[in-house]
């Protein structure tokens, strides 16, 4: 815990291991979460060398989409060495500060929100790499239909993929006042609606506070899979 970022990752109720990564660099100006999959060691260690690979592409001066790239490239050898990692791969979300703004980049269903206390303004910043975010575009399904699609967790895009690179999305903003971020896996995001991550992020100052209550909340939806949540301050 810091007085900007309060960080906590779950192994969940059902899994018998947390296949989640998260990292915390503020020295960086850098928060990443990873979701693995691919049975109980591909999935944490997808994860593992996604999130290192960043950390030290981003550190030697690159910029996220290319950092993903290398991880990808990483995650991609390490499934050639080990036959048995072959079906691993992972989520990857990141926020990178810049000067006064700051970069995300993203690769499958984990997310990134924002909401802004002087504006009242939630979003969320990133596009699910999923197949039921596809139909929601093509506007053959609804949010609400979109959100228990039985393909909700199919996805289109991950780091590891075999067939071509994925789809890396990038996005610049600018830190505004009372701007307050939250990376996520879906392990909250499955169990806790948009309307109840509001009510979290906008209720109180204390980051603990605010990441712990939404753990909770998941854990006591079900609590299906990993949680990992990051909750960022704008600094200042």
């Amino acid at each position: 815990m810091t007085d900007r970022y309060y960080a906590v990752t779950h192994l969940g109720r059902v899994r018998a291991s947390n296949q989640d990564r998260m990292l915390t660099r503020p020295d960086a100006g850098l928060w990443v979460v990873a979701d693995g999959m691919g049975g109980h060691a591909g999935g944490a260690e997808a994860s593992r060398i996604a999130t290192d690979a960043v950390e030290q592409a981003v550190t030697h001066g690159m910029e996220l989409a290319d950092a993903f790239e290398v991880a990808h490239s990483q995650v991609r050898m390490a499934q050639s060495d080990d036959p048995e990692l072959s079906e691993m791969g992972t989520t990857l979300v990141a926020v990178r500060e810049h000067d006064d703004g700051f970069e995300l980049a993203w690769v499958g269903d984990s997310r990134i929100y924002r909401y802004s206390s002087a504006t009242d303004r939630f979003e969320c910043l990133t596009r699910d790499h999923n197949v039921a975010s596809r139909l929601l575009d093509s506007g053959r399904i609804t949010v609400e239909q979109a959100r228990s699609h039985p393909q909700r967790h199919m996805l289109t895009d991950c780091i590891g993929q075999r067939e071509g690179l994925p789809t890396i999305e990038t996005a610049r903003y600018r830190w505004q006042p009372g701007d307050r971020l939250l990376l996520c896996t879906d392990g909250l995001t499955g169990e806790v609606d948009d309307a109840d991550i509001l009510d979290a992020l906008k209720t109180s100052d204390d980051l603990e506070a605010i990441g712990v209550s939404l753990a909770d909340q998941a854990l006591e939806a079900g609590g299906r899979d990993n949680i990992t949540l990051v909750v960022l301050d704008a600094p200042g």
